[in-house]
């Protein structure tokens, strides 16, 4: 599955340096051909389990659902864990069919960064609500070093997104949760007429107005008072004193928060994939 182009031999030497290093150095890495643990954090039943269930996607969607873990991405080069995910993605060549279609979660342990990508039919099943439920189910399990139970709940949730995408209503499509699609065959009007409007509009304006015509009739004549004693009843208020005193002083903080404490992703887009990112 995973394959070199020839033109791209200078830039993948620190690819194959990895492979070599993590295999090497990891007593208990496990390589599968959907499952690839560099780092150990999976026992071998635990991956097995995983790769057969990414097996069975793959035969019943023809979607690839991929999981790489290695110690450290930084130590080749990248600053950015999705750049190293996508370099990934391409020179091994992960994907079905001709837009390489499929999904991978991409773990770096050692910073604790992680990147999820999709390409081609993975840009239509997973949608942003479903790329939501899919990565906070993930990473509540992360989060508390539950790696198993981690990859379990992406396997999970990338299933299911596939089963909703292939029944013809892909999870999240829109800020309902339904899915409406564009061919002509749908029975309803997104655009409201002008009976709606003139319930939505109308109404509220004709109550507003019969309330603010009952006030203004109960209103008497007055006239603005110009002068604070005006409004103070003769002979009631004696002042002896007049001082100011400084009596305390209140101050507000605000912590700024930045990506390293925020806990939140990066979304990207471009050259034929797009995912998130961030830390878990």
């Amino acid at each position: 599955m995973k394959r070199f182009s020839f033109s791209r031999m200078a830039r993948l030497c620190g690819f194959s340096l990895l492979l070599c290093a993590a295999l090497c150095a990891g007593a208990f890495a496990f390589e599968g051909e959907y499952v690839t643990d560099f780092a150990g954090i999976l026992s071998d039943g635990q991956a097995q389990a995983l790769e057969n269930q990414a097996a069975s996607v793959a035969e019943t969607y023809g979607f690839g659902v991929y999981i790489v873990v290695m110690d450290d991405f930084s130590e080749y080069g990248y600053d950015d864990a999705y750049d190293f995910a996508v370099a990934l993605y391409d020179e091994w060549g992960y994907g079905f069919g001709d837009d390489h279609s499929g999904e991978m979660l991409f773990m770096s342990m050692n910073n604790r960064k992680y990147a999820l990508v999709y390409t081609g039919y993975g840009d239509i099943a997973f949608t942003e609500g479903g790329r939501d439920s899919l990565e906070n189910a993930m990473l509540s399990c992360f989060r508390n070093d539950d790696w198993a139970g981690g990859f379990k709940e992406y396997m999970d949730w990338s299933e299911y997104l596939l089963e909703a995408a292939a029944n013809g209503e892909p999870v999240g499509w829109d800020e309902y949760g339904d899915y409406h699609p564009d061919d002509g065959s749908a029975d309803y009007d997104d655009e409201p007429g002008l009976f709606e409007w003139a319930i939505v509009i109308g109404i509220p304006a004709v109550i507003t107005i019969i309330i603010s015509l009952l006030l203004l009739a109960q209103m008497d004549s007055v006239e603005e008072a110009t002068q604070a004693k005006e409004y103070v009843i003769p002979h009631t208020l004696k002042i002896r004193v007049k001082s100011d005193r400084f009596t305390h002083v209140t101050e507000s903080r605000t912590k700024v928060h930045d990506d390293s404490d925020s806990g939140g992703s990066s979304h990207h887009s471009g050259g034929g994939h797009s995912g998130r990112s961030g830390s878990f």
